[in-house]
């Protein structure tokens, strides 16, 4: 009997003991370690060391003290209480009475245990229920707070970043006018048509080997309206999931809060969630669940009635194109169609807001235009969710969201409609050019001019008649009429270069020298003349043809240079080459497209397009300063 009393107390105490060890950890797989060890010791290892100083007559009594704290474990109360047992029932413990229930036998150890089933299990249900005074997000503040102190780090960095950014040396008040606008707004409490508040949202990491700081999210404010779509866009690391995962509950902010329906994240965390659905960045799917019974999970989850819960999953089943896949198991999903059932969990029970983070990643064309008409017709077309959308895909916040915020280093960088930010920073517009393709009748002139002054050349240099000999088969084959197959070594490209006047450029190819020729193609340049010479040498004609477009390239460029002061190159990929034209006082496309039709054929001109500044390049701009 009294080995089934503390078998079955040890498994209800270890059980809420170990709930509330478990909200000191952030991730499980380090819990479910430090927790097995954790009962290790304090269990076997702990009875062991008792049962030792218990034996040293110096030590009883110290034992007989360290007992009574030894208990609050109940590993060690259902180890001791075994071994005394065991040890009752071999003759070798004597108790205070002859009956196996004795205090110095199982007694104190069921005592203990029955006691601690009871205060674990309070415990656990207080840290569950008192988020903001008990819950796992206040003893994680307490511990790092702890740490702090132990490391004799400022208190200041729970303050809200308000002079200074320690990462880039920038103030608040060096924020872009829009952001500035946005955060007066927010803290003024003007905007009352928002949902979503965040006020001085600050994350800071800290660790590493120098004790030092990041500084993950700073101060960011900004809300979001009901049937809103916001673009929150940055690069890897910049913050855009942290802030979410603050918004989630899943981090705790250092500092700043966010409000959700006028509920604080802090002080009513499961209150703010309810208003929630989250599709995270990486599927949290269950992979033998197939999509009916994932759908079916969540409705349940999410409150939705149970008469309603089939309708409810159906409905979600044809919204997003699922039916002939409910049956399947999720770990045989495609990618895209793992996007589509996590981005339908986020949406089952028509949560007010709806938080995607990249949830077109891994889909083909057609599934994500498919996932764009779903996002769009539940924020935009029924003005009642605000959606938070995080992409890398410049073509997805153009098509979904009415207003975008651009996140670099932690920091918001700008805010504002798609078209706002073209004007605000588009200050230039982007000019494409393709020239005609090389003329069949120039490239054989060339060929044939390259090659008479070769064969001229060669009765006074008999090192070049002798690589001729060797590239066309003999001297019989060199004549002016034809044109004959001749592969040109590195001294005939840089003798060519000298007579077409640009010995300088190509002397910088062919040494395999950093390369000072910066237009036409580097690429196509390094690829032509380095590998071509590495292979032997590079045939006539094409190097002629190489050599004509080069300086159909080079025409543009000059003339375009001189035309539009201002302007800059901005890469060419060897068919065509494209430019930023600054806007001018007076001038207009009308002026521009005036110009290029009138030169068009003189440059040489096959097609070219003028275009206002896109998303990608401003994210670009923004983004090259992280």
């Amino acid at each position: 009997m009294p080995t089934i009393f503390l078998f079955l107390e040890y498994g209800l105490a270890v059980a809420a003991s170990t709930y509330c060890l478990s909200f000191f950890f952030s991730e499980h797989t380090v819990a479910q370690n430090v927790v097995l060890l954790v009962h290790f010791f304090t269990g076997l290892i702990l009875m062991v060391i008792s049962f030792i100083m218990g034996l040293i007559q110096a030590t009883k009594s110290a034992n007989s003290f360290l007992k009574h704290f030894f208990r609050l474990s109940p590993g060690f109360c259902f180890a001791d209480g075994l071994a005394s047992l065991a040890l009752r029932r071999q003759g070798l413990k004597l108790g205070s009475g002859s009956g196996t229930f004795d205090w110095d036998v199982t007694g104190a150890s069921i005592c203990y245990l029955g006691a601690e089933v009871v205060i674990y299990f309070l415990l656990t249900l207080g840290l569950e229920a008192f988020p903001q005074n008990f819950s796992s997000t206040s003893i994680k503040g307490l511990c790092s707070t702890f740490r702090r102190f132990y490391r004799g780090e400022s208190q200041s960095l729970l303050d809200p970043l308000l002079e200074s950014n320690g990462d880039n040396g920038s103030s608040i008040a060096d924020d872009d006018i829009d952001v500035q606008l946005e955060r007066e707004r927010v803290l003024s409490g003007s905007d009352d048509n928002a949902i979503i508040y965040l006020q001085n949202l600050r994350k800071v990491y800290l660790g590493g080997i120098n004790h030092s700081s990041k500084v993950a999210v700073h101060s960011l404010t900004f809300s979001v309206q009901q049937g809103e779509c916001f673009g929150f866009l940055g690069t890897n690391g910049a913050g855009k999931t942290t802030t979410l995962s603050m918004l989630t509950g899943e981090e705790s902010p250092t500092s700043g809060t966010a409000y959700i329906f006028g509920k604080d994240i802090l002080e009513h965390p499961k209150a703010a969630r309810q208003n929630i659905g989250y599709c995270p960045q990486f599927d949290a799917l269950l992979e033998f669940l197939t999509v009916q019974e994932h759908l079916e999970l969540y409705a349940r989850i999410k409150g939705v009635p149970e008469i309603r819960v089939k309708d409810v999953v159906d409905e979600k089943l044809i919204e997003f194109d699922l039916w002939k896949h409910s049956n399947k198991p999720s770990y045989s999903l495609s990618g895209g169609n793992k996007r589509k059932l996590s981005v339908a969990i986020a949406m089952i029970g028509d949560p007010p807001i709806v938080i995607l983070d990249e949830p077109s990643t891994g889909m083909d064309p057609i599934a994500k235009r498919f996932m764009w008409n779903v996002i769009s017709r539940l924020s935009t077309r029924r003005g009642k969710t605000a959606v938070i959308l995080t992409t890398h895909s410049m073509n997805e916040a153009q098509a979904l969201c009415t207003r975008i915020g651009i996140m670099v280093g932690g920091r918001l960088r700008c805010i504002g409609s798609p078209q706002h930010l073209k004007t605000r920073y588009g200050n230039h517009l982007e000019l494409e050019i393709k020239p005609t393709e090389v003329n069949f009748t120039e490239l054989d002139n060339l060929c044939r001019k390259i090659q008479e002054r070769l064969f001229d050349f060669s009765f006074h240099t008999r090192s070049i008649l002798s690589d001729l000999e060797i590239c066309i088969g003999g001297s019989d084959g060199i004549t002016s009429d034809n044109v004959a197959e001749i592969s040109l070594t590195r001294e005939m490209i840089i003798l060519i270069a000298r007579w077409l006047g640009n010995e300088n450029s190509i002397r910088a190819l062919v040494s395999l020298t950093p390369i000072t020729d910066s237009f036409f193609g580097e690429q196509l340049s390094e690829q032509l003349i380095r590998d071509g010479i590495s292979v032997g040498g590079i045939p006539l004609r094409i190097f002629s043809e190489w050599w004509l477009a080069r300086e159909k390239f080079l025409l543009i460029d000059s003339v375009i240079l001189a035309s539009f002061p201002g302007a800059t190159f901005h890469g060419c990929n060897g068919l065509s080459v494209n430019y930023q034209l600054p806007y001018r006082e007076g001038s207009s496309l009308a002026d521009i497209f005036g110009y290029l039709e009138h030169n068009r054929s003189k440059l040489g001109i096959a097609e070219y397009s003028i275009s206002q500044s896109t998303l990608e390049t401003i994210f670009n701009h923004f983004a090259s300063g992280q």
